[in-house]
């Protein structure tokens, strides 16, 4: 799979930090198992099951979901910085194989490791937009609008899962 987005670890970072200081949250989505948000004291019990129960069955969702924007955007895959990942740290790893980065998406997921981030450039060439998997059920996009937007939650759905806006908080 050939990409022509080509994005170094200094342009990862900053396009990371914008996005995640931005002051809106406008283009900033989150993918839920369930289509309510709350919080109770019956959250906890849920959580609880999910994290033993649902961690692999949404950690293939959340892989057949990056796959798909791999394959058809033009993209670059980063990792957070971790020890014990030094020869992957600061590199695209766009052009490794496909199970090597299905096995660092069910780490993210499963065993509570830090994150894993693609940046896909949509059809507007010059904007790029991001996929953050991060630990547990922490899979965020940002800057998405347009068709782009409209892509990512049908492939949302058609895993299952829920496609939520986030809300600012005023």
């Amino acid at each position: 799979m050939e990409s022509k987005l080509i994005i170094d670890e200094k342009q990862a970072t900053a396009l990371f930090d914008a996005y995640c200081s931005s002051e809106t949250n406008q283009g900033h989505y989150y993918v839920d198992f369930v289509p309510i948000t709350f919080m109770n004291e019956d959250f906890a019990e849920l959580a609880d099951y999910l994290a033993i129960n649902c961690k692999p069955d949404f950690a293939k969702k959340i892989i057949f979901i990056a796959f798909t924007i791999l394959c058809y955007y033009d993209s670059a895959v980063f990792l957070a910085d971790n020890d014990y990942l030094e020869k992957y740290t600061n590199k695209d790893l766009r052009h490794t194989d496909l199970e090597s980065i299905a096995k660092e998406i069910r780490d993210k997921v499963i065993k509570n490791r830090m994150g894993l981030y693609i940046f896909f450039q949509t059809e507007d060439k010059d904007h790029i937009s991001l996929m953050s998997i991060e630990d547990e059920y922490s899979t965020h996009f940002f800057g998405l609008s347009g068709e782009a937007q409209k892509m990512i939650e049908q492939l949302v759905t058609h895993q299952g899962l829920f496609f939520k806006k986030v809300k600012n908080i005023d």
